[in-house]
């Protein structure tokens, strides 16, 4: 499989990558992209005015959007350039989010729920736990995301790191997946995660995923130029999915937030 779309790009703008946006679309079209998302991680206005720093800043939102829109004019011909954001759903400030996003025409979202409910909490995903209440959470809160209809896929969605591989593990990822499924949400496999090794992509998520018959993505989560079109690890997500007889899809349709 030849990857032709990626929508899970970081820029500098984020502040934990590398690479300008021009960086990253000249080596997509050496890579042979057709589509080129980017993805920064959203402005997020806290009601208590907190400041996050891996995040495009509130005062950099306007030129992040001018950028891209004028890039995307400029390579029009070339490659196909969309506009969005990776964002968690948090309920205490998602509707803020919205209402910051509105003035400017972006494309889509990716949910990524980098905390299990609200980052005030300090409640990390991908921290070990065993402890089932914060899994349920974990659940509960990313559907109620989902359910939204403002996002276009489920970015690492096995990024929760339950620890016990018990019978409450596999309950709360089958309704997850189920849930997902009904809802037409696309489950990506994180790239990013293969090369150092994280605890995702999760292979017993996926082997759910896939009993439940949930479409899926790859996602590459660039946060440096040498992951797109990086071979290496693109096969080893192929034979990821092959091991457990997924076939990702090629392009994913994008949801309109505003729709």
């Amino acid at each position: 499989m030849n990857m032709t779309a990626n929508y899970h790009t970081h820029t500098y703008l984020c502040h934990h990558a590398t690479g300008t946006q021009r960086d990253y679309i000249e080596r997509a079209i050496e890579a042979g992209w057709k589509t080129i998302g980017f993805s920064d991680h959203v402005p997020m206005p806290f009601p208590d005015g907190h400041q996050t720093r891996y995040r495009v800043r509130l005062e950099d939102l306007r030129y992040y959007m001018w950028i891209l829109e004028n890039l995307r004019e400029e390579y029009k011909d070339r490659i196909e350039i969309l506009i969005g954001f990776e964002a968690e759903y948090y309920p205490s400030c998602f509707e803020n989010m919205l209402r910051v996003l509105e003035p400017y025409a972006y494309d889509y979202l990716i949910l990524g729920q980098h905390y299990v409910r609200e980052e005030s909490e300090g409640i990390y995903s991908s921290d070990p736990t065993d402890d089932p209440e914060i899994l349920h959470r974990y659940v509960e809160t990313t559907l109620e995301g989902l359910s939204t209809g403002k996002y276009t896929y489920f970015a690492h969605p096995d990024i929760i790191n339950y620890t016990p591989n018990d019978d409450i593990y596999k309950k709360e990822m089958t309704y997850l997946c189920e849930e997902c499924k009904k809802m037409d949400i696309p489950l990506e496999i994180n790239i990013l995660g293969l090369e150092p090794r994280r605890a995702y992509p999760s292979e017993r998520f996926f082997k759910i995923a896939a009993e439940v018959g949930n479409s899926f993505v790859l996602g590459v989560d660039a946060h440096q130029l040498k992951a797109v079109g990086n071979m290496e690890t693109l096969a080893m997500a192929e034979n990821f999915a092959a091991r457990l007889g997924i076939t990702p899809l090629k392009t994913v349709k994008i949801r309109n937030p505003k729709g």
